[in-house]
């Protein structure tokens, strides 16, 4: 029940992000949605985790696409995704 109330809540971030991300982070950060719903982690990994995320989508809405994508690339390999 936590894994799909987390899973609804990335959803419903992802929704109401801002467009202006799309592109490399848009794939990247539906990457690391997609490990976060899915595998089974520890606690303060999957913290770390929608909280790389979470700043991937400020960043790349804010037209920072370098740093976000930093972020992501840091948020995959901590969730061993490609």
């Amino acid at each position: 029940m936590r894994q799909l109330s987390i899973a609804a809540a990335i959803s419903i971030l992802t929704i109401s992000a801002p467009a202006a991300w799309a592109g490399p982070c848009q794939d990247d950060i539906a990457k690391i949605d997609a490990a976060i719903g899915s595998k089974d982690l520890a606690a303060d990994i999957r913290a770390q985790a929608e909280d790389m995320r979470n700043q991937a989508v400020q960043l790349c809405g804010a037209g920072n696409e370098e740093e976000g994508l930093a972020v992501t690339s840091e948020a995959k390999a901590l969730l061993s995704v490609e």
